[in-house]
């Protein structure tokens, strides 16, 4: 018995040394992410695709928010297309935008209820993380945990868990303060429930092959109901039962241009006021 115990012993120590010295090894989580963070600042163009929904209660009203949405981004000369939906409480809207480049300018074009109309959009931040949704994600992070290799859409990748800052909490949390009335004669309550949350975790999915970033999502009702359980004498019950962000990328370097519609060109110009 002892002979067996110390053969197997034998045996599984040699296989821990071949999995970790012969390509075995786990892989660097925060190298996987900078690397993968960097190409994303420097893509030269790319397609994304996201989605965003929260519901909760607030005494028992429930209450729902979604939104989704499409881009397509071009980084020189600088081009951006838009298309997004959302559902607020029942009410539907849908948006298309284009803000493009022109005679060394950039030029903000919306699709409104009327026809098109455009802005001067000079001194916009034109980079992708500024420009696409679900990188946004990215600027939160403050700590990353490899998980495992996997695959996703038949490609090999890295999934890695992100400890995000509060701050990627601001969104969902405003949007519950403002319809469950609990921001009333408050200036300050926003920031104090994004002092005091717990942590919030995200999942990236970064490409073995070429290193970049496949998809983002985030999945955490229960984090943001806890935020809300930490009020005293709130006065209003709120309780969260979803909140999901995910987004994708594709398309990456080899996305279609993006051409301004012959009907967007005759938009008249919208001026700011005052």
């Amino acid at each position: 018995m002892k002979f067996w115990k110390t053969a197997a012993f034998s045996a599984g120590a040699a296989l821990l040394l071949l999995l970790t010295g012969c390509g075995g090894r786990q892989a660097d989580a925060g190298v996987l992410f900078r690397e993968a963070e960097s190409a994303a600042e420097a893509m030269k163009s790319c397609e994304a695709a996201f989605s965003d929904s929260l519901v909760f209660t607030a005494d028992g009203k429930r209450h729902s928010f979604r939104s989704s949405g499409k881009l397509t981004y071009a980084a020189e000369p600088f081009a951006l297309h838009a298309v997004r939906t959302s559902q607020s409480d029942g009410l539907s809207g849908r948006s298309e935008s284009y803000t493009v480049t022109e005679n060394g300018g950039l030029w903000f074009y919306n699709r409104g209820a009327e026809g098109w109309e455009k802005a001067d959009a000079q001194g916009l931040d034109t980079s992708p993380l500024a420009q696409i949704d679900l990188l946004g994600l990215l600027k939160s992070a403050e700590e990353e945990k490899y998980v495992r290799g996997t695959e996703l859409d038949s490609r090999r990748v890295h999934k890695i868990e992100l400890k995000l800052k509060n701050e990627a909490l601001r969104g969902a949390v405003e949007n519950i303060v403002t319809a469950s009335g609990l921001g009333a004669g408050s200036r300050t309550i926003v920031q104090t429930l994004l002092d005091g949350a717990p942590p919030v975790y995200a999942y990236a999915y970064i490409d073995e092959e070429s290193g970049t970033l496949s998809r983002l999502e985030l999945d955490a009702a229960g984090t943001l109901d806890r935020v809300f359980q930490n009020i005293d004498g709130a006065g209003v019950t709120v309780r969260v039962s979803e909140w999901k962000i995910a987004g994708s990328l594709s398309e990456i370097g080899t996305a279609p241009p993006v051409a301004l519609p012959a009907e967007a060109q005759k938009a008249a110009e919208v001026r700011a006021q005052g």
